[in-house]
């Protein structure tokens, strides 16, 4: 009587005989898949060849996001499949199978979890250097250091994952002493955007000087509400995993099923998020998404977004 034939499900219901209630949220969940899905997958290639092509966006802060686009493409790629078919089993025979959730429950969703947050990471800490150390970040951070940065956050995911079955208190507490890391570098380059904000309202710098601190500053808060957006779409997620795990037995069944579905949309779709969050804050990647989807010159893709959106600096 158990949602996975692996017997690690936190929660039991009758699979032969599903509540109208659970038949509609599963249904919930491949409709908003099934459409999400290919979305996730266009826009986050969209970003990936964005940055790659164009010159304008070819700077080191877009490679970070390309670079956790990455993690959203695998999502969209992997994960959301696999979440399609296997409710799509529950839905028509009431079954599914341990490698199946394995894979779409737990070692793809940690992974990419533990992966976005690391990605997380190194966005604040490029943001950090960028702001409090221009000096350094000129010489020292490069286009190669923040690809190889992208490719040990992946690589740190995988491991932990594995690692997480055997001694999850290790990843825990590992992930938790991490935390810290972004939380620092956000708050020291809030504090350094508000001095320069300052600054700038004072007339104590040059107009060069201040198109430099703007752009570094507009930066900074696109990194600022991603992480926000991704906080808010995977903490509550766990949040009612914890409550879930401690109160299962006096929760009923299929509340528990019909929560723990809709709160574990939340994570899947921050991946269709994400982009939609670059292209609302960063004309260039709406121009260069215009550009790249209807063959149109640079010029043409400028007006048609003006069209549109307003005309604007780019």
């Amino acid at each position: 009587k158990t949602i996975s034939s692996c017997g690690s499900s936190i929660y039991s219901v009758n699979l032969t005989n599903l509540s109208p209630g659970v038949r509609a949220v599963l249904l919930v969940r491949i409709v908003v898949n099934t459409f999400t899905c290919p979305l996730t997958i266009a826009l986050n290639i969209l970003v990936m060849v964005a940055v790659k092509t164009k010159r304008q966006l070819r700077t080191k802060s877009n490679i970070a996001l390309a670079c956790l686009s990455t993690t959203d493409l695998v999502v969209g790629l992997v994960l959301q499949p696999l979440y399609i078919a296997k409710e799509s089993l529950l839905l028509r025979v009431g079954i599914t199978f341990c490698t199946e959730t394995d894979a779409s429950n737990t070692e793809v969703t940690f992974v990419c979890f533990l992966a976005s947050f690391h990605h997380l990471v190194l966005m604040s800490a490029e943001r950090y250097v960028a702001i409090k150390h221009p000096l350094v970040y000129e010489t020292q951070v490069t286009e190669v250091r923040i690809i190889m940065g992208s490719a040990l956050a992946w690589a740190s995911a995988i491991i932990l994952s594995y690692v997480g079955l055997l001694y999850g208190g290790v990843v825990i507490f590992s992930e938790t002493l991490l935390i810290i890391l972004p939380i620092y570098f956000n708050v020291s380059v809030y504090k350094e955007v508000r001095r320069n904000e300052k600054q700038i309202a004072a007339n104590q710098v040059s107009l060069e000087a201040k198109e430099k601190l703007l752009k570094k500053k507009k930066a900074f808060y696109t990194t600022l509400i991603v992480l926000l957006v991704i906080l808010l779409c995977y903490i509550p997620a766990n949040i009612c995993v914890i409550i879930l795990l401690s109160f299962k037995e006096r929760i009923p069944p299929n509340i528990t099923v019909n929560t723990l579905f809709l709160f574990n949309l939340m994570p899947v779709l921050n991946s269709t998020l994400n982009p939609l969050i670059y292209a609302f804050r960063i004309r260039y990647f709406r121009v260069s998404f215009i550009q790249l989807l209807s063959r149109k010159t640079i010029s043409e893709a400028e007006e048609f977004e003006k069209k549109i959106f307003g005309a604007g600096e780019i």
